[in-house]
């Protein structure tokens, strides 16, 4: 199954094939920095292996994080279409390989091959819609609801089956479930507490176990979300 911002999954054979054969590939280690928000931009990216990080950084110096992306997924793209700065900053969250395209490139292509057009204009959309998720969610879940929605989200990207459960083949700090919520690490701790007293989350020395993953996904499933391509994304997955 292709990831949900794998932008190949639109192309056809011989479009595929091209791109593939322009790619240019560039490894970086964990902790790295791809571009900074705020940063001019010519190339656009694909996750070879590893996982990246997209965060915003607020005037205020909040930050949020925007999203982890896995192994197919695409970013860098809105740049490339509208020649703005980047909207965010993205960071190597363990070490990546990439595949890289120059705009120049882009463009070549895109004239020799017309499904790329169609391709980017529909990995724009799959950006656009969960942006309106994440505005929607800020604006009309409870935190417990968004939180489960990133627990369920992580787990479904690199979750591993463990005794009792269900957790992560990555680490994934308190500190960032926060940022990826726009919470506190103080009031994610006490929704995990209440998590913890239902039930439904254990911890095991730093590490977090959704211990009943259905119910989370119940959790989850009652807040704000157009779940077209989170439902396409996940389907087939079992709890």
């Amino acid at each position: 199954m292709s990831a949900t911002f794998d932008f190949t999954q639109w192309l056809s054979a011989e479009a595929r094939v091209a791109l593939a054969a322009a790619a240019r590939t560039r490894r970086l280690p964990a902790g790295a920095t791809i571009y900074a928000q705020g940063d001019a931009g010519d190339e656009m990216f694909r996750i070879v292996s590893g996982v990246v990080r997209l965060s915003v950084m607020q005037r205020d110096g909040r930050e949020l994080l925007y999203q982890l992306f896995q192994p197919g997924d695409s970013f860098g793209t809105s740049t490339i279409v509208d020649e703005e700065p980047r909207p965010q900053t993205a960071e190597a969250y363990e070490d990546v390989e990439l595949e890289v395209w120059s705009r120049r490139t882009l463009d070549g292509l895109r004239h020799a091959h017309p499904s790329l057009n169609d391709a980017l204009l529909r990995l724009l959309s799959r950006h656009m819609r969960l942006l309106s998720d994440y505005f929607a969610g800020f604006a009309f879940d409870e935190l417990s609801c968004r939180l489960a929605q990133r627990i369920v989200g992580a787990i479904d990207m690199f979750g591993v089956a463990v005794p009792g459960g269900h957790g992560f083949s990555r680490p994934i700090s308190q500190s960032e479930l926060a940022l990826m919520v726009g919470g506190t690490r103080q009031s994610v701790n006490r929704v995990l507490r209440d998590f913890k007293r239902e039930k439904l989350v254990a911890t095991r020395g730093n590490a977090l176990v959704v211990t009943d993953l259905p119910a989370m996904r119940r959790i989850a499933a009652q807040g704000w979300k157009l779940r077209r391509f989170d439902d396409a994304a996940h389907e087939g997955k079992g709890d």
